[in-house]
Parts: structure tokens; C-alpha cells; sequence
């Protein structure tokens, strides 16, 4: 990947989707709404196991080692708004993860016997849309 960066300024996470867009000219919300869903989707790849539902992140976290982080020369205003749109993608991701913790964690206090039937039927898909969709917005606001 040679010439690529991680574009700290505008990153996330660790800036690696922010300078891949920003290398190829793609637009950096839905380059990282791609890379989202398709950690998302893997997961349901018929058979597919904890190998492969795991790669995407193992994928991230190697090109946050290897690529060279890149700064940009930014105003104080300019600072202020990427740290104001990093919190708002960090409390989007914090409520679409505790909207899905908080109703699993009281049935399992309340009805333990139906928090397993709940799991075992109801498709893994439907458990993970309001995490997944609060996760999206995030990405969105964020910029």
C-alpha cells in the first residue's frame, strides 16, 4: 500500500479509512459506512466461524501499524469541530451499543429461561440493527 496514510486529523478511529478516502478521492462517510457494514455482514456468512468474522478488524488494526500517520495544518476552530464530531460518532456508537445491552441484560435479570430463547431465535441480524444503525448515524454526523 504504497504512498497510503492514516489521516489523523479526521479520524475515528485511527484516521485509516479518513486517508484511504482521502488518497483515491472517495468520499470518507461512505468509505467508512462500506467498511462498517461489510465487519457487520461477514458475520453472517453461513458456516463462515470466529476466523473469518474477525478478519475486517484484524485487517484495521494491521493498517494502523503499518500505515505512516499524516497530519494537516488546522486552525484551532477547524480542531474544535473534529473533536466536537468525534464525540458525537462516540455517543452515537455508546447508545446504539447500550440500546442494545440494556433490554438483554434486564431480561436476563428478569426471565432468564426467555433471554436464551430470544437468542437462539430470533436471527442475529435483528438483534444487531439498532447498534448497527445508531453506529451509521454516528458515521454520518460525524462527517
Amino acid at each position: 500500500m504504497k504512498g497510503y496514510y492514516r489521516l489523523t486529523d479526521e479520524a475515528l478511529v485511527a484516521g485509516v479509512t479518513a486517508g484511504i478516502a482521502d488518497k483515491t478521492k472517495l468520499n470518507r462517510v461512505a468509505l467508512r459506512i462500506f467498511f462498517f457494514m461489510l465487519f457487520v455482514l461477514i458475520n453472517f456468512i453461513p458456516g463462515a466461524g470466529m476466523g473469518i468474522s474477525i478478519l475486517p478488524l484484524l485487517i484495521y488494526t494491521v493498517a494502523w501499524m503499518a500505515l505512516p500517520a499524516k497530519e494537516q495544518d488546522l486552525s484551532p476552530q477547524e480542531i474544535s469541530k473534529k473533536i466536537e464530531s468525534r464525540k458525537s460518532f462516540y455517543n452515537y456508537a455508546m447508545l446504539g451499543v447500550t440500546g442494545n445491552l440494556v433490554p438483554f441484560i434486564a431480561m436476563g435479570l428478569l426471565y432468564q429461561d426467555q433471554l436464551l430463547l430470544v437468542l437462539f431465535t430470533v436471527p442475529t441480524f435483528l438483534l444487531l440493527l439498532p447498534a448497527t444503525m445508531f453506529i451509521i448515524m454516528g458515521i454520518v454526523k460525524a462527517g
